[in-house]
């Protein structure tokens, strides 16, 4: 389901007159009030060791619950994006990183709980700062690996955003 179609009051006066305007914007007929569908800011963190291995954790919850992601999650109020990174990393490995370059973002879309989503992931290219205490956060992932790019398997990893962006990863590394 388009998350649109899951709003049927306004939430501004309680309308039942909040009507579908086009493919992402909803308008109250009672009071004005529009409703906009923008794409979640997704952080995603490209983190390589010193032997060119990158860094991959795997789901324990849904979406794409049991195949390979990069550390990451969604930026929060008033986070910006290199904040986001960071802090997702922390909390999903308990590793400090330093964010060496942003590298490209890639729109992404998928279901959660029958609603769609549609995130817009900005990958961030990372080192880690300190490896000695990290420790990962089963609630969101079930564990780690330093992956060789040209042993990954990119169909392995779960959300479409996330392939492509290692696919695109690995073609800008082998340019350089």
């Amino acid at each position: 389901m388009n998350i649109l179609e899951a709003y049927k009051f306004c939430p501004i006066c309680g309308s039942k007159h909040f009507v579908q305007k086009g493919s992402n914007k909803l308008c109250c007929e009672a009071c004005g009030y529009e409703l906009y569908l923008n794409p979640k800011i997704g952080a995603v963190a490209m983190i390589e060791d010193e032997n060119g291995r990158l860094l991959a954790v795997r789901r324990s919850k849904d979406p794409a619950k049991g195949t390979w992601h990069l550390p990451g999650g969604f930026a929060e109020v008033e986070e910006t994006i290199e904040d986001a990174v960071k802090r997702e990393v922390k909390e999903e490995l308990n590793i400090d990183v330093e964010i060496t370059s942003y590298l490209f973002s890639i729109p992404n879309h998928y279901q959660y709980k029958g609603i769609e989503g549609y995130p817009l992931d900005f990958f961030m290219l990372c080192k880690i700062k300190d490896m000695s205490n990290i420790l990962v956060d089963t609630s969101e992932n079930s564990e780690y690996s330093f992956m060789p790019l040209s042993e990954i398997n990119v169909e392995e990893f779960g959300l479409p955003s996330i392939r492509a962006g290692i696919r695109r990863y690995i073609e800008l590394k082998k340019k350089a």
